[in-house]
């Protein structure tokens, strides 16, 4: 590692590693994580050492029957290192929702949650841009914030888009909204999310509505994998596999059992297709003697955080999926982890909790 700016910290964040990963940076353990579907990351800061070869491992435990499809096994999705200044966006820190959209206007709501992993308190400008599909800035909003010395924030903030690009399966606009942590009048981080203006919503006299247009999902399931490529996520075959299922005259995706890869996110976006986010294959009780089940009561908060704060920015995403096939369904068990679930995802809606440590 060369020898970074004085204070900056350094996260290193897998996409997915299947299963039960546990990760050392010069011989000190980072912790474990079960999972193989979620995306987790770690502040390694302290343990890089800069002008000299560092040693990450990471070793992989994929033993007994734990799955009902091929999942593969190992590092199969990206890895990121990135350094980061000591007053940042947090990870996923970024939220954009809206509520409101009329040929008029949309009115956008940004939640950012702030760190300062520093040891001093900090006055910083949060600044956010939304610019349209030709870079041409068309709302913009900032706030000044105080951060005390290791304090993480969110904060909360409204912009308006005059005559706004709708998304939809036909036509996907994408906007960009750029967030920028300003500090003594210097832009210190700065984070980018593709973002869609779209409503949508479920009633029983009109179905699905996309922009207040009833529209009939026509769709399937798909796992992960990509046929003889096997599990590994390349990026052009996620878009691929999207642009080959809309061809074939697909407006929608269920990713079953479990969260994609971002790429596939990325490319249903781009490409106008709508997508069912799933969380899980099993909760407390055993469809294979390995899967799941042995961790949920642990990790469910953990793992679904990571793909609501990963995933909650798509305009592709129009629904979460709690679980598949799950055997406590009809069970009053299952009734109250169900609720528990859902009343945890919608906690997540701006400006949410705090994220978890």
């Amino acid at each position: 590692m060369p020898a970074g700016p004085a204070g900056q910290r350094l996260q290193l964040l897998f996409e997915g590693v299947y299963m039960n990963a546990e990760v050392w940076v010069n011989g000190q353990s980072l912790g474990r994580h079960p999972y193989g579907y979620t995306s987790f990351w770690y502040d390694v800061t302290d343990l890089v050492k800069p002008g000299v070869t560092n040693v990450l491992a990471v070793q992989v435990q994929n033993e007994g029957i734990n799955s009902r499809w091929y999942s593969g096994s190992g590092i199969y999705r990206h890895v990121w290192l990135t350094a980061r200044a000591p007053v940042h966006v947090a990870q996923w820190g970024t939220s954009f929702t809206t509520p409101e959209v009329t040929a008029a206007a949309a009115q956008v709501r940004a939640a950012t949650t702030l760190r300062n992993a520093s040891a001093q308190a900090a006055e910083v400008m949060l600044v956010t841009r939304i610019r349209n599909a030709k870079g041409q800035e068309v709302a913009k909003t900032e706030s000044a914030q105080a951060l005390a010395a290791g304090a993480t924030v969110d904060v909360a903030q409204r912009l308006s888009i005059k005559s706004p690009e709708r998304w939809s399966v036909d036509r996907p606009y994408l906007y960009s909204a750029l967030t920028e942590v300003r500090q003594g009048g210097r832009v210190v981080d700065q984070v980018e999310t593709p973002i869609g203006v779209r409503t949508i919503s479920f009633d029983a006299q009109n179905g699905f509505r996309l922009n207040g247009q009833p529209l009939k999902l026509k769709g399937g399931c798909i796992h992960h994998d990509h046929g003889p490529l096997g599990s590994k996520s390349y990026d052009r075959a996620e878009e691929r596999k999207v642009e080959l299922l809309k061809a074939s005259g697909y407006n929608a995706l269920r990713c079953s059992h479990n969260p994609p890869a971002p790429a596939l996110l990325a490319a249903c976006d781009r490409l106008g297709m709508l997508v069912i986010d799933e969380a899980f294959d099993s909760w407390r009780e055993p469809k294979n003697p390995y899967d799941y089940h042995l961790y949920f009561d642990q990790w469910w908060q953990h793992d679904v955080a990571s793909m609501v704060r990963r995933d909650r920015n798509h305009p592709s995403i129009i629904m979460w999926s709690l679980g598949n096939e799950i055997p406590e369904r009809g069970k009053p068990a299952g009734v109250k982890t169900a609720k528990m679930l859902g009343d945890y995802i919608r906690g997540w809606t701006p400006p949410g909790p705090s994220p978890p440590p």
